[in-house]
């Protein structure tokens, strides 16, 4: 008799993290409530996030979203002096990245892209 195999697990969700910036060019009111004007920010970008179809719906992709947010708060930002999480969004996931904090870049040209970029500003984030 063969010995039981046991069930193949499964990766049920993910999310990577990579340095990234919030740019402004000219426009200083894109950002609000700044005490320092620069062009460019630094900022920690969620470069992937992927919830499994059959978990979807169930809190996971908000719960790897605050994780993302919670280290770049508590242990990168006070490494390296970042200030936003970023986020290219494709479309239909807009709303979820409202839903968590997510602000987007309020420009036409941001507005039109095919994923706009996203933001939560740490300094608001407990």
């Amino acid at each position: 008799m063969r010995p039981s195999r046991p069930e193949p697990q499964k990766v049920l969700g993910y999310i990577t993290l990579v340095c990234g910036e919030v740019v402004t060019g000219d426009d200083e009111s894109l950002i609000a409530d700044l005490d320092y004007r620069y062009r460019q920010y630094p900022a920690v970008k969620i470069a992937r996030l992927a919830v499994d179809k059959s978990v979807q719906n169930e809190g996971l992709g908000r719960q790897l979203v605050d994780l993302a947010l919670g280290i770049a708060k508590h242990e990168v930002s006070r490494s390296v002096g970042c200030r936003f999480v970023i986020v290219d969004s494709k479309r239909n996931a807009v709303k979820f990245y409202e839903k968590c904090g997510f602000t987007m870049l309020d420009t036409q040209a941001n507005r039109d892209r095919e994923e706009p970029v996203m933001f939560v500003d740490l300094s608001k984030v407990d």
